[in-house]
């Protein structure tokens, strides 16, 4: 199915290139992108999903992540119509809407564009670990690999510019969190928003979400792996390079913030980065998020519950982490302990 869709496509692919190259590439790009990073279930689609209230900003939706190379012109209208009818009303790892207008990250459109992506290992889980390295940590890329990995990357965030009048784009993305030099180098005005949740939740949040992610995406068994084992690793792994790579980004252009603080006084959190990051008509824009503030007092979290031998591992392992964010040494009182 996924080749005769490839196949049926190509020409547009193609069409589209000839056909708005010239505009793509002239439209002015007054602003780089704004860039939200932060481990896998931190929040980061919540605070996508309130700061694109703000109409300043233009982001990548589902259906032009989906068709990257197809997103303009009337063809685009199609394909969106298709997603409209086939889509979920959820995401099924947790109880956020999908529509073909919702802000997602641009990593599988980047997985649409050239062969490193993040979404491999979901495809193969058998080289999850690997393929994990290979997309945010380029091990064992080629120096060609790599090129053609930044060259989609530019011309994703071109094709946006355009798609949005030259609007500043806000992307979000956990698997750039690892990619915050090479991101600076693209767009090197580009600022970042950084969240992070109490690591406890974070991983009770990612084991649930393995096992649904791979039902959808998986071509292999993915039947004997330990998502313990994985979990553990691909975090530290992720965290300690995001806490060196931090101090390389000059002041105003990186943001931290966190789950808790996010859903506790969501208002004056994001007052809080439009100051810091020194973002213009902050009134306005809460003016425009606050509805959508007030429409998600109704969500319905996931509860999960944390095995004894794991949240020692979870102390042993990612101690560093709970000091430097400031989160208790044991896990909360509403993390549920198995017997």
């Amino acid at each position: 199915m996924a080749i005769v869709s490839t196949l049926g496509r190509w020409p547009l692919y193609h069409f589209e290139s000839l056909f708005w190259r010239g505009a793509i590439e002239k439209c002015p790009m007054p602003e780089d992108p704004i860039f939200i990073v932060g481990h896998w279930r931190s929040g980061t689609t919540h605070l996508h999903n309130l700061f694109s209230q703000d109409p300043r900003f233009g982001f990548i939706d589902f259906a032009q992540t989906s068709l990257p190379w197809n997103m303009l012109g009337k063809k685009a209208r199609i394909g969106r119509e298709i997603i409209r009818r086939t889509l979920p009303k959820t995401r099924g790892i947790d109880n956020v809407l999908l529509t073909p207008e919702a802000p997602q990250e641009e990593e599988m459109a980047l997985g649409n564009m050239n062969p490193v992506c993040y979404y491999n290992g979901y495809y193969f889980p058998q080289q999850f670990r690997k393929q994990f390295r290979r997309s945010m940590f380029f091990d064992e890329l080629t120096p060609e690999e790599l090129d053609g990995f930044k060259d989609a990357y530019r011309l994703l965030v071109r094709k946006l510019n355009y798609a949005y009048g030259g609007k500043q784009l806000l992307l979000k993305n956990p698997a750039s969190t690892t990619r915050i030099l090479l991101l600076k180098e693209l767009f090197p005005r580009a600022r970042f928003i950084h969240i992070v949740r109490n690591p406890y939740k974070v991983y009770l949040s990612t084991m649930a979400h393995f096992a649904r992610v791979l039902n959808a995406f998986a071509w292999q068994d993915f039947l004997d792996i330990d998502y313990h084992a994985l979990t553990l690793d691909n975090y530290e792994d992720l965290m300690r390079r995001y806490l060196q790579d931090r101090e390389q980004i000059p002041p105003g252009q990186l943001c931290e913030t966190t789950f808790e603080a996010i859903t506790k006084q969501p208002l004056e959190e994001i007052g809080r980065i439009y100051d810091s990051l020194g973002l213009e008509n902050r009134d306005d824009a809460l003016a425009a998020i606050a509805p959508y503030v007030e429409s998600q007092k109704g969500y319905r979290k996931n509860i999960h519950t944390l095995r004894p031998a794991a949240a020692q591992d979870i102390q042993e392992r990612w101690r560093f982490s709970l000091d430097h964010w400031g989160y208790p040494t044991d896990p909360t009182d509403d993390i549920q302990i198995a017997d």
